[in-house]
């Protein structure tokens, strides 16, 4: 078997893999294996622009590419391997509804205007199978149900990519498997999303609604992966500290980004040593107790605001308020040099 065949079997496997096509009859697969072109892009690089003729729909084969919108603001989604867009465009004629952009590198099947419109005349299979999959789109977008079948293979450096977008497509998506994110071969974090639902969440030794928080506030830097898996097997059981559902966890963690800087400021410097000043913690709330008797304890010694933010089981901003009400009332206070 030559190079060029193991590649038309490879080509062949990955269209299998795609929604679009995986239902498709052979001689569709084949046509489009043949006559098709595989194109590969770089970092940064635009794929289509909004507003350009859309004559052509694509396939992601390897890589991640986003959708953005040209004003300012983070990607509107990801798109991994198997995902198609541009249907829509070549339908209906129409120019291109949004940016694709590739973050750090993907290879694209494209699939030009005059493939496709001889696969529509002279192939009823991909005429017919395609009607199937717009109108099962069009049913979830108008009843608001999840596409439980549909498998995202999402991967890259983070430098390149918005965690934030990352998460809320594998949430919008209906996701079931696992986000390890990990620098220099060690990890440092894992998400496990069950049918769209952060199901279990752990960063270093911070769990539940806690690590996800965290996740934003630290900025981690290195690579992402997130594998699909079925439901069942995501994870033996669900995080007790996942308190809210997975889009109010999201909202409520990019809100805390936004707040944490504001209670940096007002904290003394990093550097700065803090020591108790009292026998024992006063803290009358139910709310917060259990993260502000952790905090006391770790300042069983002077330790630097630094280190009391990373020690504490609480993310940052937690962390941090908890240290503003200690300040303030006197229970705690810097150390004299």
């Amino acid at each position: 078997m030559t190079a060029e065949d193991f590649g038309e079997l490879d080509d062949i496997g990955f269209l299998r893999e795609a929604a679009l096509f995986e239902d498709m009859p052979e001689a569709v697969i084949r046509t489009i294996v043949t006559q098709g072109e595989t194109l590969e892009f770089g970092t940064g690089e635009l794929v289509v622009k909004k507003g350009d003729p859309g004559n052509s729909l694509f396939v992601v084969k390897i890589g991640v590419v986003e959708v953005v919108n040209p004003a300012d603001g983070p990607p509107l989604a990801y798109l991994g391997r198997g995902d198609s867009f541009g249907e829509m465009a070549l339908l209906t004629s129409s120019d291109r509804s949004a940016d694709v952009r590739v973050p750090q590198h993907a290879e694209l099947l494209v699939i030009d205007r005059a493939l496709f419109e001889d696969l529509m005349t002279n192939h009823p299979g991909f005429a017919s199978q395609l009607a199937v999959i717009l109108a099962h789109r069009l049913v979830t977008v108008l009843e608001d149900l999840p596409e439980h079948e549909s498998k995202k293979e999402l991967q890259g450096d983070l430098q390149y990519f918005d965690l934030a977008t990352v998460v809320q497509t594998l949430i919008s998506s209906s996701q079931s498997g696992v986000m390890t994110l990990s620098s220099d071969k060690e990890l440092v974090a894992q998400l496990y999303f069950q049918n769209g639902n952060v199901f279990r969440a752990e960063y270093g030794h911070r769990r539940g609604d806690e690590a996800v928080h965290h996740l934003f506030q630290s900025e981690p830097s290195g690579e992402f992966l997130f594998e699909s898996k079925g439901a069942d097997s995501v994870a033996d059981g669900p995080d007790p500290g996942i308190t809210v559902p997975a889009m109010a966890l999201m909202m409520d963690s990019v809100r805390l980004q936004d707040e944490l800087q504001l209670l940096i400021a007002d904290l003394p410097k990093d550097t700065t040593l803090i020591q108790r000043n009292a026998d024992s913690l006063e803290w009358a709330d139910d709310e917060g107790q259990a993260d502000a008797r952790q905090v006391w304890g770790c300042l069983h010694s002077p330790i630097t605001v630094r280190q009391l933010l990373d020690r504490a089981h609480s993310c940052h901003y937690h962390t941090a308020r908890i240290l503003t009400r200690l300040l303030q009332t006197e229970q705690v206070k810097p150390a004299i040099a």
